[in-house]
């Protein structure tokens, strides 16, 4: 669940400026996960993490 949380939340950062600029000025993973959760969108850090890697 949580990798779907964290795809619908980065196609809502691809589509949304403003949203985009939080998230490249975000401190680190944590503060990722905390943006997305006031989107709506709940994953963790090691989620955001393993994707990052690739």
């Amino acid at each position: 669940m949580s990798k779907a949380q964290l795809t619908a939340f980065f196609l809502k950062v691809d589509g949304d400026p403003a949203l985009k600029a939080r998230v490249d000025a975000a401190a680190g993973p944590d503060a990722v996960v905390a943006i997305a959760i006031t989107e709506g969108h709940s994953f963790s850090a090691a989620t955001l993490s393993r994707h990052q890697r690739g």
